[in-house]
């Protein structure tokens, strides 16, 4: 009994199968419709300002001393700027943001370590900083950290800052900063990070 089932609904499954192709006409190429969603295409990011927002110029060179919310944010995106931040915990730290338009082999930036005198509240140039980095390409923003050996202390600051681009690779120094104090005779330099 249980055979004949299994074969009168095998059979009746293949009956079925017959009539469908028996009653249902041979389709034309034309009868056809292929339909294929379009993919969402990503939108190109536009390409950066020239020359950058912000920035000082001369010569197709540009820099600008960051904000504390972009140096945050350069800070946490990238841990290997932990170094550096160690370091600025220390001693008086500064940095600027180099561009240039042909590009640079190499960046020289000076600048001067300032400290308020706490009985008139003057200004002094206690010391002078000089930093050499590696270069950049063209129109590629390289942000460049000045670190002294100027142990931190309220009104302590770097400022007086001047960015070199170097357009060809002769007389390349060591990448790093280079403090000399002028209360001290001997200069400080510490490698880069």
């Amino acid at each position: 009994m249980k055979i004949r089932r299994v074969y009168a609904s095998a059979l009746a499954a293949l009956i079925a199968l017959i009539m469908i192709s028996v009653f249902t006409p041979n389709a034309t190429s034309d009868e056809i419709k292929v339909v294929a969603k379009k993919t969402a295409k990503p939108i190109p990011s536009p390409s950066p300002k020239w020359p950058p927002k912000g920035f000082t110029g001369k010569d197709g060179v540009f820099a600008k001393v960051p904000s504390s919310k972009e140096l945050i944010g350069l800070l946490s995106a990238k841990r290997t700027l932990q170094a550096v931040v160690k370091k600025c915990e220390e001693f008086a730290c500064g940095a600027v943001i180099a561009a240039a338009d042909t590009g640079c082999k190499w960046w020289e930036v000076n600048s001067n370590v300032f400290r308020v005198r706490p009985e008139d509240l003057m200004r002094e140039k206690i010391g002078t900083l000089i930093t050499y980095t590696k270069g950049s390409e063209k129109r590629r923003q390289k942000t460049i950290f000045l670190i002294s050996t100027e142990p931190v202390t309220l009104g302590v600051s770097i400022s007086g800052i001047k960015v070199t681009c170097h357009r060809d690779s002769a007389n390349q120094p060591k990448a790093g900063n280079i403090y000399k104090s002028l209360l001290l005779a001997t200069p400080t330099p510490t490698p880069e990070s």
